[in-house]
């Protein structure tokens, strides 16, 4: 028996069961509340997120890199649907979430042990695409939509979901078949189906009192961290950290939505910081500050987004203008030790120069990128190691950048070694 025509039959009886879940039968009648629906796309983001960056990595597995492809990922999708309900849904469910946590731990475990087994989660994630279908018009009465608009994931493959579904059999067929892989891939059907039912019988009937805010809400990667239970505070971080990726365009152009989602929840996370005192303040700032500077996001970024942070969160909630203070001083701290090496006069004035070395569209679109190649250097300096190579490397890449820009990344990485030596 092949592996599809196997995987079928074992879970079959769960197949069943969990389409009888009454979370599908109001679905089905038009009386799912919104606040179901939408807290099933975030745990479902937070499932396939970590379910679909394990199978991308997974490139020493032949049979995972016969079967997994960019074409199979949802995760975009989920996002874009829950952009779409962002603005009428202001609450989480805190009990669903952890169900999704759950999973997905056990989808990393997985990963680590036994990579081979994830093509049973695949199988019943991708499974779910012909289910999805079907109900995809309850969802679009039921919340009153305009075509796919808020059900991008149930509409995934549009016409195509057949098609794509015999594709997807036959791959896995191919890639799968020796029926001594067999027994792990199925086992993991087994789990997911588990965990998929758990999953459901949290999200209706949805239990009030689980509601609150989480970190998944602004970046289903992000697991669970603590963020602010003041939305106010909440989107004062999510402005601060807008406000310090329009200051340097270079982080949008490098990290992406992806980079961008996980900016948004470590500034909520630093947010939370002004409940310590200012020495473990500075201790988490440093921390953060080592860590991201070695994937090349500079300390001068973070001594800007604090300040920026600290502001927006004053003006949010005035009364609370002392704790924010700590976040403030934080930043000047930051500011300190990055003056202790380069006069700032010098500092600007070798950012400076960087920027206008290059062709006036570059400096534009990658406005005060000298300041950070100058932070990069300095940071070198203050003994964080890789923070130089976690910048350069990327703005040195002969396929994005043209041999002039190349040039004057590294005659201001010369220039400011020369002084801060």
């Amino acid at each position: 028996m092949e592996i599809m025509a196997l995987l079928k039959a074992e879970t079959a009886a769960y197949h069943a069961k969990l389409e009888s879940l009454p979370y599908f039968g109001e679905l089905i009648a038009h009386r799912l509340p919104l606040e179901c629906y939408v807290n099933q796309l975030r745990a479902l983001s937070v499932i396939h997120s970590v379910l679909e960056k394990q199978l991308a990595a997974a490139s020493a597995n032949e049979q995972i890199v016969r079967v997994w492809e960019d074409g199979l990922r949802k995760l975009p999708l989920l996002m874009e649907d829950l952009d779409f309900f962002a603005p009428r849904v202001s609450s989480d469910n805190t009990p669903t979430i952890e169900v999704a946590l759950s999973i997905a731990a056990k989808i990393r475990m997985r990963g680590v042990e036994l990579p081979l087994s994830l093509l049973g989660y695949l199988y019943v994630m991708e499974g779910s695409t012909l289910g999805n279908q079907m109900h995809q018009p309850d969802i679009t009465k039921s919340y009153h939509l305009a075509g796919v608009d808020g059900s991008r994931y149930y509409s995934s493959y549009k016409n195509s979901v057949k098609t794509r579904w015999q594709q997807f059999t036959g791959k896995m067929n191919e890639a799968l078949n020796d029926p001594t892989l067999y027994g792990s891939v199925v086992e993991a059907a087994h789990e997911t189906f588990v965990g998929l039912e758990s999953l459901y019988n949290a999200l209706f009937p949805i239990k009030k009192s689980g509601s609150t805010f989480h970190v998944v809400r602004i970046n289903s990667e992000a697991g669970s961290h603590p963020i602010p239970t003041d939305k106010r505070e909440i989107q004062a971080a999510l402005n601060a950290s807008n406000r310090c990726w329009d200051k340097y365009p270079y982080y949008e152009k490098r990290y992406e939505k992806r980079g961008k989602r996980f900016s948004d929840s470590d500034t909520c996370w630093l947010a939370t910081l002004t409940a310590l005192d200012q020495i473990d303040v500075q201790k988490q700032v440093d921390w953060l500050c080592r860590v991201l500077a070695t994937r090349g996001m500079p300390s001068l970024m973070m001594e800007t987004l604090l300040h920026y942070l600290s502001l927006e969160l004053t003006a949010a909630v005035p009364e609370k203008k002392a704790l924010y203070d700590k976040l403030l001083r934080s930043s000047e701290k930051l500011k300190e030790k990055r003056l202790r090496h380069i006069e700032e006069k010098v500092f600007n004035n070798l950012a400076e120069e960087f920027e206008q070395s290059v062709a006036k569209d570059m400096r534009k679109s990658f406005k005060n990128t000298g300041f950070l190649l100058v932070s990069a250097v300095i940071d070198e300096k203050n003994g964080i190691s890789g923070a130089l190579s976690g910048l350069r490397k990327w703005l040195v890449d002969v396929d994005r950048f043209p041999i002039v820009w190349i040039a004057a990344v590294e005659q201001t990485i010369n220039k400011t070694k020369s002084i801060v030596s």
